[in-house]
């Protein structure tokens, strides 16, 4: 028994050649001992040029090779399983009837040929259809927002390819470490994916860097439960952005402001001072959004603490189990502001956390009128272009600013950094410190407080 594929002589008008598959088996007439031959079209072509002789299958230069190659595969594996079995029964196999169960052409109304029962071959599992089974797998762990997580590559995917849907196999290193697919995916990302804007136009061309990061690190998720190797993708796009956090007479600038209502019974009707509320709470004792959302009265405790001059006096704590993927509980334990524990009461523990993307945009337009308009650089990355502009404050406000405000506000204050790492629930302390921001004022005075140390050295 001999298959194997090769490009027919005839040439399209767009210069592809169809592929014929070739098959010879023994012993598949009434004659005995006569050699039987199927030549016929696989269905699939390519140019000359991407046509792999020895290998015979598509090169990777071939637009929708991975999908041409499974089908060539499934057709090579069927014929050799039909010749294969015919012979095990004892029955004579023709060529007709090895075409009509390859189910390549119907059987004419002038012969009849009715194929035996085969096994239907099984579909190629796209990634959509791995993604799927991950979030059932991990529906009962993980929480919502983390399963829906991948969805965004999966539609970025599409976007990309519309005609023809990825599958995990393609997304395989070749014998040089190298995969066509996924380098031409990223650069499609950079050069030629945009932003949805408001009411569904578009604007802004190519991703930023650390999107395409997330992509990636989605893409290993799925090749690792598909059980394929992902280790070998190296993410070369991760980039640390410095946040700008809010100064305390900023926080403060805001908690003083009386917001205007907008019209109840609005779809997005939230009250705004609720809000405000929200957002400075958030920026006086630093827990995650997903914590946030958490809280509840019982959450908070008075604990009696001892005080310098020896008296005793009651305090505030909000005391709370942060959510992460991991399955170990860190508790994490803060002491309020009086206006944090004021805000705390106001609403009796528990506080009118709207949704993220809600509460970012209402943040922004509660800062831009309470006059946070303090300029600062705005720096992102695309492919290798930095894309650097000035913006206002309020303009790059988001929940997780609140965090980055407090554990800043707390080291300025004199905090010392392990503490400040208990308050916020951080595993590792350099992930602290990667958090800390100080001033530009004081970086200025500690550069020039410097060089006068050392001319006074000098002169000494």
């Amino acid at each position: 028994m001999t298959i194997r594929f090769y490009l027919h002589t005839y040439q399209r008008t767009d210069g592809n050649r169809p592929i014929y598959l070739d098959v010879r088996w023994g012993r598949g007439t009434a004659a005995g001992d006569t050699e039987s031959r199927l030549r016929t079209s696989s269905g699939q072509s390519c140019h000359p040029k991407n046509w792999n002789e020895d290998k015979q299958r598509i090169k990777s230069a071939e637009t929708g090779y991975a999908k041409a190659n499974n089908k060539l595969a499934d057709l090579e594996r069927n014929a050799g399983r039909l010749i294969e079995q015919a012979e095990l029964d004892g029955t004579i196999l023709t060529a007709e009837d090895l075409l009509a169960q390859l189910q390549l052409v119907k059987p004419t109304k002038r012969k009849p040929v009715t194929p035996k029962p085969v096994a239907v071959p099984a579909t190629v599992r796209t990634l959509a259809d791995v993604y799927a089974d991950w979030k059932s797998a991990y529906r009962a762990r993980l929480a919502a927002k983390t399963l829906s997580n991948p969805q965004g590559l999966i539609s970025r995917l599409a976007e990309w390819r519309p005609t023809q849907p990825a599958v995990p196999q393609e997304f395989q290193p070749d014998a040089h470490g190298r995969c066509r697919p996924l380098e031409d995916f990223c650069t499609w990302l950079v050069e030629e994916a945009r932003l949805n804007g408001k009411n569904g136009t578009k604007r802004e061309r190519g991703l930023y860097n650390n999107t395409i990061s997330s992509y990636l690190k989605q893409l290993r998720k799925l090749l690792k439960f598909e059980r394929l190797p992902a280790d070998w993708i190296e993410d070369s796009f991760s980039e640390e952005i410095e946040r700008d956090p809010l100064t305390f007479e900023e926080v403060m600038q805001l908690y003083r402001h009386e917001p205007l209502e907008i019209k109840e019974g609005s779809t997005n009707y939230t009250p705004r001072r609720h809000v405000r509320d929200v957002f400075v709470f958030n920026c006086l004792t630093g827990p995650r959004y997903s914590d946030l959302v958490r809280l509840k009265p019982s959450d908070l405790t008075l604990e009696t603490f001892k005080a310098e001059d020896g008296s005793k006096r009651q305090v505030p704590v909000l005391a709370y189990d942060q959510q992460k993927i991991k399955r170990d509980k860190t508790k994490v334990r803060v002491a309020l502001d009086p206006i944090a524990y004021e805000i705390w009461q106001r609403y009796k523990g528990k506080l009118p956390v709207p949704s993220n993307k809600h509460m970012v945009a209402t943040i922004k337009i509660l800062c831009r009128a309470a006059g946070l308009k303090r300029k600062v650089t705005h720096v992102r990355g695309r492919g290798a272009e930095r894309i650097s502009r000035e913006v206002e404050l309020w303009q790059v406000v988001s929940c997780h600013s609140a965090r980055y405000t407090f554990i800043t506000l707390q080291f300025e204050g004199g905090a010392d950094v392990v503490f400040i790492q208990d308050s916020v629930g951080h595993a590792n302390l350099n992930t602290t410190r990667g958090y800390l921001k100080t001033r530009l004022k004081d970086r200025h005075t500690s550069t020039l407080a410097a060089f006068d140390r050392l001319r006074q050295d000098q002169d000494a």
